[in-house]
């Protein structure tokens, strides 16, 4: 009799001791919570947003920005070895504002009522010097990719797209004999668009490619 109360005495100790575990794993899950949620409402009140609060720009918002950089005028300038060369590279990213895309209405999707976007293209001119000589002087601009992919949206990407950013090495170049730059090509203000790559040679022969 006295094992049974002995046994049935354990038994009731172990379960206090579940419950116990069990209800300060739950109060530390909920100051968790709690502490998670202060933080956001502290940052939500100095006007910043955690990620998870973050939404994508809106389209007026991206044809502001996109007008905001009219102006603007980005370059790279810098030394690269390339097939045991020396070369200067400089490459400048700027707005043409004496040319126009005309932006159609149904990519305007919250304008009420829709109405084209007037626009102006974005370009790069590249220059590049091997021992003093220039090989390449050139200005790249949307249409110079227009033969090299296949326009998925019923070839309004080659009419309206313009470059939407100052290009970058592409981290997939393996070959120290040639410079990969990445480009992006997209409608103005709108998710379509294409990635494309620019290859050049110490030389300044270069080629375009869709997929590299």
């Amino acid at each position: 009799m006295k094992l049974k109360i002995v046994y049935l005495f354990l038994i009731a100790l172990l379960l206090a001791s579940c419950g116990n575990s069990n209800n300060a794993t739950s109060d530390a899950s909920l100051n968790d919570s709690l502490e998670k949620q202060r933080l956001i409402n502290e940052q939500m009140a100095r006007g910043d947003r955690p990620e998870e609060a973050e939404s994508p720009p809106t389209q007026a918002e991206e044809r502001k920005r996109f007008i905001e950089r009219y102006n603007d005028v980005e370059t790279i300038d810098t030394a690269l070895v390339v097939g045991g060369d020396v070369l200067k590279f400089y490459l400048k990213y700027y707005c043409l504002k004496d040319s126009v895309i005309l932006v159609p209405k149904q990519y305007q999707m919250n304008m009420n009522p829709p109405e084209p976007f007037k626009t102006h293209p974005f370009v790069t001119d590249i220059v590049l010097v091997n021992n003093g000589d220039t090989v390449l002087n050139k200005q790249f601009e949307a249409s110079d990719f227009s033969p090299f992919f296949q326009d998925n949206f019923v070839g309004n990407l080659k009419k309206y797209g313009s470059i939407l950013d100052v290009p970058g090495f592409s981290r997939r170049n393996k070959d120290k004999d040639q410079i990969v730059l990445n480009y992006s090509l997209a409608i103005p203000a709108t998710d379509i668009g294409i990635g494309m790559y620019l290859i050049i040679d110490k030389t300044g022969e270069y080629k375009i490619l869709e997929n590299f």
